[in-house]
């Protein structure tokens, strides 16, 4: 196979933090080299969900319902400034609360070939989607997957 569009779908997990971000000027790279097609993917983990009742969750909902559309609206703003830069993009938003496994299952069952990450953010829930997610994702998917150190940058 010719490395000349060896990577057709890229994706590039994003938890919204500076950190995660750092990962998609690499992923224009490949991706301008491949013609690939970039996918900006974000797991929404609804906030506290798992430890808190039906009728407490249901108070909260327009809350959790607002930082969902936040979400929404910056990956829309990221698909913006990468299509002006004339690259294929989309984006993907999965709910749910395993975020390693999520991520691993859309990768998967998408045929995805390549993964570019961020290894680690500094903050809350940075840390969190992109410490152990990081080892997760490299030992759930079988595609390459491209880690960014972005505090080495």
């Amino acid at each position: 196979m010719s490395q000349q569009g060896r990577y057709k779908k890229i994706v590039v997990p994003l938890d919204g933090s500076g950190w995660s971000q750092r990962a998609i000027p690499h992923a224009i790279d490949i991706a301008r080299a491949n013609n690939s097609e970039v996918i900006l993917l974000h797991v929404f983990r609804p906030p506290g969900a798992e430890y808190t009742d039906q009728l407490a969750l249901a108070g909260q909902e327009g809350q959790i319902q607002q930082l969902r559309e936040a979400m929404k609206q910056y990956l829309i703003g990221v698909r913006s400034e990468l299509r002006e830069e004339n690259i294929t993009v989309r984006t993907q938003v999965i709910e749910g609360f395993n975020v390693p496994a999520l991520i691993c299952d859309y990768i998967n069952d998408e045929n995805v070939d390549l993964v570019v990450m961020s290894t680690h953010g500094r903050t809350g829930i940075a840390r969190f989607l992109f410490g152990s997610v990081t080892r997760d994702v490299m030992e759930g998917v079988k595609v390459p997957v491209l880690l960014i150190r972005p505090d080495k940058e």
